[in-house]
């Protein structure tokens, strides 16, 4: 398979993967206070609940975030480029399931609340991380051969 067709397939895995939890976590997100409000008129901390039920499901759209980053590994010429892109991509899972660790202790610690905070906005720089390995590796692909 070219680097090219590697790098597709990593930007296609990328959307499916974003989709899947981003789109499904505020989807979730913005459904749950109707949800609270219909199912416990009177309680409106139950709007919590469906959010709290469907954190485990958001680790395990994470390891989504695998498969692009085996793609693009595959389109990098150095062993060690490629094996920090695929920590990298494996991080995204481990800050997920942190964070999901890291849950009952959120109002406990300012310790607990940095070290969650820290752990939630690391897939956001995988992210941006990712889109700048794409952009480099399409520029490469694409340039010109001199001759």
């Amino acid at each position: 398979m070219t680097h090219l067709a590697h790098l597709r397939r990593a930007v296609g895995w990328l959307l499916v993967a974003l989709l899947a939890t981003v789109l499904l976590v505020n989807l979730i997100g913005f459904l749950s206070p109707f949800w609270g409000h219909m199912r416990h008129p009177g309680d409106a901390s139950q709007s919590r609940v469906l959010l709290d039920a469907v954190a485990p499901w958001t680790a395990v759209l994470s390891l989504l975030y695998l498969l692009p980053a085996w793609h693009l590994s595959r389109s990098l010429a150095s062993p060690f480029a490629r094996s920090v892109v695929l920590v990298m991509g494996a991080l995204v899972v481990v800050a997920d399931v942190w964070v999901l660790s890291l849950a009952p202790l959120r109002d406990d610690s300012l310790v607990a609340q940095l070290v969650s905070s820290v752990a939630a906005a690391y897939p956001f720089a995988a992210l941006l991380m990712f889109i700048g390995l794409v952009w480099r590796a399409l520029r490469i692909e694409i340039a010109p051969v001199e001759r």
